[in-house]
């Protein structure tokens, strides 16, 4: 009996030990091979999808589109650069300053074009200055942050691409409360603070919170409430010295890019659970099988490179108070934003 007893044992533990062998050689395969990483990305989309507020738009079905550059020929000065499927992908990041109007209504005082540069296994974040002063079809000439308001996101699609030369394949749109529970759930941003902003954060209403304007200079993680409000801020400078919506646009980058590199090391597990709640708390076009192919280009090609810029660049527009009724404008010279911006995108400067 003792015997049978042991052989059973053993067994057991060669079955255990087989069992485990097959486990490791999965994980392996996983996370080893192309196939694996897409498998499990695929898996993570799926995942994540079932909880964002999905709102279908002409981007939605991507299965007939060129990936997102002009055609040869279609503006002037802009660079030849062909279109590659799953090289680049150019997703719109809008924040939504609705505090006065209906929610879904309000203007976009935030508006950002991440690229996905997978050749370069890089992102390239852009600013698209909110007072860019652009033709909207259908409507007067107004400010960039108009257009959403006007005519939603196709309106806002066609702008972009008719003015700046990108096709942007998706959206994401996040309102003020949504803003402060994404950087909460992700435990906070670290910035640096000059003494001017820190008095400027703890003596006005830009931090909503009145318990949360204690804010410190220097480097200091903030909260949800206190980040929102660092990244509104205009009219004290930034670290760098910039001030205006020119300083705002640059703490906005300086937020993202902090977010990005404390994140960029975390493995699939870790960020996986943190995109699922995160995008419940966004809206966004974007559809299950292109979210399964940003997953797949960043986690396969190991993107860990975040280069940023603003458009128009300095030099290349003229600040107006005034043109056709629409005050405190920016007039750009759009052939050369046009060039500087696709340079910037697809690792054309050669920096």
């Amino acid at each position: 009996m003792a015997k049978n007893r042991g052989k059973g044992k053993s067994s057991a533990v060669y079955i255990t030990v087989a069992v485990l062998i097959v486990l490791t050689a999965a994980l392996v395969v996983l996370v080893c091979t192309s196939e694996g990483r897409r498998f499990t990305t695929d898996a993570a989309a799926a995942y994540i999808h079932d909880n964002i507020n999905y709102v279908p738009s002409s981007r939605s079905d991507n299965s007939d589109q060129t990936n997102s550059v002009w055609s040869e020929g279609t503006l002037t000065g802009v660079p030849d650069i062909p279109s590659k499927e799953g090289e680049y992908y150019h997703i719109l990041l809008l924040g939504e300053e609705a505090m006065y109007t209906v929610p879904g209504k309000g203007r976009t005082d935030l508006i950002m074009l991440a690229t996905i540069n997978v050749p370069a296994a890089s992102v390239r974040l852009v600013s698209l200055l909110r007072d860019t002063y652009v033709p909207i079809p259908g409507y007067k000439d107004n400010k960039l942050n108009s257009v959403y308001a006007k005519g939603g996101i196709e309106l806002l699609y066609q702008v972009i691409e008719e003015n700046y030369g990108i096709r942007p394949d998706g959206y994401v749109l996040v309102g003020f409360e949504g803003f402060e529970k994404i950087i909460d759930r992700l435990g906070g941003v670290t910035v640096e603070l000059t003494k001017e902003e820190a008095e400027y954060l703890n003596t006005t209403k830009y931090i909503s919170k009145p318990e949360y304007r204690c804010v410190v200079p220097g480097k200091q993680k903030l909260n949800g409430s206190q980040t929102l409000g660092y990244c509104r801020v205009r009219k004290v400078p930034n670290i760098n010295g910039t001030r205006y919506d020119y300083g705002r646009t640059e703490r906005q980058r300086m937020v993202l890019e902090s977010l990005f590199d404390c994140y960029v090391d975390a493995g699939i597990h870790q960020w996986v659970p943190i995109l699922r709640e995160v995008m419940g708390l966004v809206q966004t076009d974007i559809s299950q099988d292109l979210l399964e192919d940003i997953l797949f280009a960043v986690y396969d090609n190991k993107i860990t490179s975040f280069r940023t810029m603003q458009i128009p660049a300095a030099g290349t527009f003229e600040s107006v108070d005034n043109k056709n009724g629409v005050t405190a404008v920016l007039v750009p010279d759009w052939e050369e934003n046009r060039r500087l911006l696709q340079e910037f995108i697809f690792d054309k400067d050669k920096n």
